[in-house]
């Protein structure tokens, strides 16, 4: 910027008193732009809440009066007092922004917090990793699948491990560090690992590590939004929280991000009349594994149908997925949902 306004100036002013004072503004505006953009990461720090609730955790958009971060509606351009929920299935959506370092490109937001007595003491909390890695392509504007090869690591997370070395009747379990992998596949590596442990007032803060790489361990990424999906447990509470989804915003200037974040919350993410129409030209045409007409409905994020022989199909990120029957107990994906129903001719 500084050699920009010093060719500038050199062609329009000639006294050294204009060149000075050129330098300095030039200073002023990258001093001005570094604070825009750390105010920008800034606003994009928050924690998660999380508390008991009627004997389950419940993970929900913290309360900035009793001392925690929230990103404002207005930042991420949803109208203010709006809250970032998925339009189609009501999933909340905790907003995050990756920073670029020397060896990775890393983020430690959000981090989870619990107010004084809203826990129990000495509970260990615990975050249950599912689902698929989830992409916004700029050029395309639609949520998809994340690009092969591109994973995000959740770090810092920890294990117990049974301790037989410590020469008495009972030993003190041996706690680890571990990760979570999260890739357009689903989830690699642990899938379930410790949060922290409540503290003796009832309260909770801890932050793990967001990593986004590619899986040779390069921080090589599409630039896009990310978006990962959770839910919480703890030691004295196994029933699992409901679901919870995470964005990050990769390298898109603030007002893609809003587009990012618009497509999921002031708008489906899924065309469900084209999907109803998929899946009963696919009962039409495909008896043997979808025997009957059945009726849609919404579930982990999914927009799906089931069948008396076991098999669901189910539509998420523009594409389409299975499960059960022949298609077995892990959920296999299928193809592109709108090249499919190109291919239906609808």
């Amino acid at each position: 910027m500084t050699i920009l306004l010093k060719k500038f100036s050199a062609n329009i002013l000639t006294s050294s008193l204009f060149k000075r004072r050129n330098i300095a503004i030039s200073i002023l505006i990258g001093v001005l732009l570094l604070s825009s953009m750390a105010l920008f990461a800034g606003e994009l720090h928050q924690h998660i809440e999380v508390k008991i609730v009627d004997q389950r955790l419940q993970a929900s958009f913290c309360r900035p009066e009793k001392g925690c971060s929230l990103v404002k509606p207005e930042t991420i351009g949803l109208p203010p007092g709006q809250m970032p929920i998925d339009q189609l299935t009501g999933t909340p959506i905790y907003v995050s922004e990756f920073s670029i370092f020397p060896d990775r490109t890393a983020i430690d937001s959000p981090g989870f917090e619990g107010l004084e007595g809203d826990m129990t003491p000495g509970d260990r909390v615990r975050y249950l990793a599912s689902g698929h890695l989830s992409y916004w392509n700029p050029e395309k504007h639609q949520w998809s699948l994340a690009p092969e090869g591109i994973q995000i690591r959740l770090a810092g997370g920890l294990d117990l491990e049974p301790n037989q070395d410590c020469g008495q009747v009972i030993c003190i379990p041996k706690t680890i560090e571990g990760f979570t992998l999260f890739n357009r596949d689903g989830i690699e590596s642990a899938s379930s690992l410790i949060v922290g442990e409540v503290r003796p007032d009832g309260s909770l803060h801890t932050h793990l590590d967001w990593i986004i790489e590619s899986n040779q361990g390069t921080p090589d990424a599409s630039i896009g939004a990310y978006m990962v999906e959770l839910q919480l447990i703890s030691d004295t509470i196994p029933v699992p929280s409901d679901t919870l989804w995470i964005m990050f915003n990769h390298g898109l200037a603030l007002e893609d991000f809003q587009q990012a974040v618009a497509g999921r919350v002031l708008q489906s993410n899924t065309d469900t009349a084209l999907a109803d129409q998929l899946f009963s030209w696919a009962e039409s045409n495909y008896p043997s594994l979808f025997p009957h007409a059945a009726t849609s409905f919404i579930t982990l994020g999914f927009y799906a149908r089931c069948y008396e022989n076991g098999v669901c199909v189910a539509v998420k990120d523009n594409h389409i997925f299975a499960v059960g029957g022949e298609f077995g107990t892990n959920v296999v994906t299928l193809g592109e949902f709108d090249v499919m129903t190109a291919q239906a001719g609808l």
